[in-house]
């Protein structure tokens, strides 16, 4: 008759618990600054914590353009000259 399996043991340290993250308490912005969001936001300006429209299109571009290209409404032509 074969010999009896040891009992299995635990292998590595014993789990620990992690605490639950706090979560963030988000405040609105002062109305000053949403005024002032809105101000920008018409003028079709970069807005903070917004993706900005005009970055994302010119960085997509490819880097051997050598065409001249519309930035904030003024054209650029080669070597950045106007």
């Amino acid at each position: 008759m074969p010999a009896p399996l040891p009992e299995p043991t635990a292998v590595g340290p014993a789990p620990t618990l992690i605490a639950a993250p706090v979560p963030v308490q988000v405040h609105p912005d002062p109305p000053i600054y949403q005024a002032l969001y809105a101000l920008w936001a018409s003028q079709g300006r970069a807005l903070p914590g917004r993706r900005d429209a005009e970055w994302t299109r010119l960085a997509a571009g490819p880097v051997w353009a050598d065409r001249t290209v519309r930035v904030s409404g003024v054209l650029v032509g080669r070597g950045g000259a106007t």
